[in-house]
């Protein structure tokens, strides 16, 4: 009975004990509470007002419901609020006012690029139930700050707290969400708000989220946490590209045992400017091939893609380099840089002589208004002729290089001084027309007409152009241009388009092919000697050469910081011209420029109109004379005898016989 009495005693006293330890708790967390948003307000307080103009005074605040919270901890958040808005107000009252946004972040309609996202959270577990879908969806590029708020509660004071922020900026750094400030209150050993953030890029650390000590906030107020990469610590970056002269080319150098290194050097204009930002980048590079059949690539409607986007996109590489055609799937879904070349979509055709009759070439070295006063003039002679004035006969002959007879010379001096213009006229048309056919016939080479489209399906081309290509220029309704027959068109792939035009080459076959003046230079700069294409003079399309990046990827605004003063100070200028040697782009046939010795070659068409000519008169001639013969065989008697003038003597001396009696008149 003893016994149970002392137990009945010994439990009302620690029940006792129990309450009071309950109520000395209470009234410390009451008595705390000020102290901790004091804490608070001074920590938030001051990092706002430090970097201000940076996101240039635009707050944005909210928190997010829906999680089990503590009464306590909704009391703390709202007296965080109404006295962190009333510091701000208070504090910046004399300068540029704030601009707060209170919704949720999801239903903001407009933001600045570099506005201040601050967000209250109770439990790192709401990051990826609650904001981060809002976030990726909203802030596409994720230039903004965002300052995330862990207001006190038992999940923080807990051991897995650390492995909690590990865990949330993995996820962060899975959607490319940067610039972020984690402010954690810790109550141990003493009570104080750290400011974390992770770096992905640092001493042993490439592509990873660990995260970092920023500052204490009983310290200055740090700036902004501001993803810009200087250095990326000698980490690795795959670059999704090809081999396309003279814009990239691998050259592998030799290693020590004679053999081809792995990672081949890069050269031509994107070659040495990805060589350049890996030098003041601190990266490595690693070249990655597209092996689908596909070089450039293209991202389709239902999100799928190919070649270097499909790379891109599925992050087997960091980024890639080249023109792409701007499409709303692409600027969607990737990171462009400020752009470093300008390139035009050009028709290359191999070269091809034109082909002239020998009239062409006779009548060529006149334009159609000499050519008519010649015209003119011949009719006036050829009129002359036929009425027989042989005055005006005689004047027309000065034309074609026959000299005047004396009788035909004017004795009035009017007349003569008419007459000497002429003369003059005369000599100036003739040598002009033999200077200029001279000038035509020693032209290097005259080439096909290929400066326009039009002019090449008139011609009979085939068009060769990837399917990107053809939807791009000829299949939309927004071109002006004309759509092209499905037989005017050979569609390829981009890989099989340096072996076509090889192959084009030999077989002469009259292909069209979409490229760029660069890569034709250098095409032909391989063997000067051989026949190689030149260029149209119409332009289809004409492209941005930029790196393109997954979306919102760190290291977008480094290599864009970079690319503007690279193209600033004339490196890009520089290296166009060390890659292309402009000389290559004169075709092949058309010679140096310099004219050439009159050869039988040159002149086989006028010898040619001259024998014509010549055959033509002795018809003419032959035709006459048997004309004639015939007219005088039908005039002519019948005398029969074997003397067939005998009839002409007779006339003049008629027979004894037959004279003719006169009468005498007396």
């Amino acid at each position: 009975m003893c016994n149970e009495h002392l137990r009945f005693v010994m439990l009302l006293l620690l029940l006792l004990l129990v309450t009071l330890q309950q109520h000395t708790a209470g009234s410390a967390i009451a008595d705390e509470r000020p102290n901790h948003i004091d804490r608070w307000v001074s920590c938030i307080g001051e990092i706002v007002l430090a970097n201000a103009d940076t996101f240039r005074h635009e707050l944005n605040i909210f928190t997010l419901g829906g999680g089990e919270t503590e009464e306590e901890s909704l009391h703390f958040e709202h007296d965080l609020l109404d006295r962190l808005l009333a510091r701000l107000v208070y504090r910046h009252a004399d300068k540029k006012p704030f601009t707060f946004n209170l919704a949720p972040y999801d239903r903001t309609v407009s933001y600045n690029q570099r506005n201040l996202v601050l967000i209250l959270l109770h439990d790192l577990r709401q990051l990826e139930q609650h904001l981060l879908p809002q976030l990726a969806a909203k802030n596409v590029e994720q230039r903004g700050y965002f300052l995330l708020l862990l207001v006190p509660s038992n999940a923080t004071t807990t051991t897995t707290a650390e492995k909690h922020v590990a865990a949330t900026f993995r996820l962060l750094w899975s959607v490319r969400l940067h610039n972020v400030v984690l402010a954690l209150e810790r109550r141990r050993p003493t009570t104080r708000i750290d400011l974390l953030a992770y770096d992905p890029y640092g001493p042993g650390c490439c592509g990873c989220s660990r995260p970092r000590l920023l500052a204490h906030c009983n310290a200055p107020p740090p700036p902004l946490y501001d993803r810009f990469e200087r250095n990326l610590h000698g980490c690795q970056l795959r670059i999704a590209s090809f081999e396309r002269a003279p814009f990239l080319e691998f050259v592998h150098r030799p290693g020590r045992n004679g053999t081809a290194t792995a990672t081949p050097k890069l050269t031509g204009i994107e070659g040495n400017l990805v060589e350049l930002l890996a030098a003041h980048l601190n990266f490595r590079v690693a070249i990655v091939q597209p092996a689908d059949g596909r070089t450039w690539g293209r991202i389709y409607p239902n999100g799928t893609a190919n070649g270097a986007l499909g790379l891109l996109l599925n992050g087997t590489v960091h980024m890639t380099v080249g023109g792409y055609f701007p499409y709303p799937a692409l600027l969607a879904a990737t990171t462009q840089t400020h752009h470093y070349y300008t390139a035009e979509l050009v028709l290359a055709v191999p070269e091809e002589l034109a082909t002239l009759s020998p009239l062409e070439q006779l009548l060529k070295p006149f334009q159609p208004a000499i050519w008519t006063v010649v015209a003119v003039e011949l009719a006036i002679g050829a009129l002359g002729a036929l009425h027989r004035r042989h005055r005006l006969l005689h004047f027309w002959r000065t034309v074609i290089g026959e000299s005047l007879p004396g009788r035909t010379v004017p004795r009035r001096t009017v007349a003569r001084l008419a007459l000497l213009l002429w003369v003059v006229h005369a000599a100036l048309l003739r040598e002009s027309y033999k200077g200029s056919l001279v000038g035509f016939l020693t032209e290097p080479n005259p080439l096909a007409d290929i400066h326009s489209l039009e002019a090449l399906v008139q011609a009979g081309y085939r068009f060769v152009m990837t399917e990107t290509v053809y939807h791009t220029v000829f299949d939309r309704s927004s071109t002006n241009r004309r759509p092209l027959a499905p037989h005017q068109v050979l569609l390829i792939q981009s890989a099989d388009r340096q072996a076509l035009l090889e192959r084009t080459i030999r077989s002469r076959d009259r292909l069209a092919f979409t490229s760029t003046r660069e890569e034709i230079v250098k095409f032909n700069s391989r063997n000067r000697t051989d026949i190689n294409y030149r260029t149209s003079d119409e332009t289809l399309l004409t492209f941005h050469f930029a790196m393109y990046f997954k979306r919102s990827s760190p290291i977008a605004a480094a290599c864009d910081w970079y690319i503007r003063r690279v193209v600033a100070t004339g490196f890009v200028a520089r290296w166009h011209h060390q890659h292309l040697d402009l000389r290559f782009e004169r075709p092949t046939l058309a010679g140096s420029g310099q004219a050439e010795v009159l050869q039988l070659h040159h002149l086989h068409g006028s010898y040619l109109l001259l024998a014509a000519g010549l055959l033509l008169a002795t018809a003419v001639f032959t035709l006459e004379l048997l004309w004639g013969r015939w007219c005088e065989r039908r005039r002519r008697p019948n005398y029969p005898g074997p003397y067939p003038y005998l009839h002409e003597l007779s006339r003049q001396y008629p027979p004894v016989g037959r004279r003719k009696r006169t009468r005498r008149i007396a």
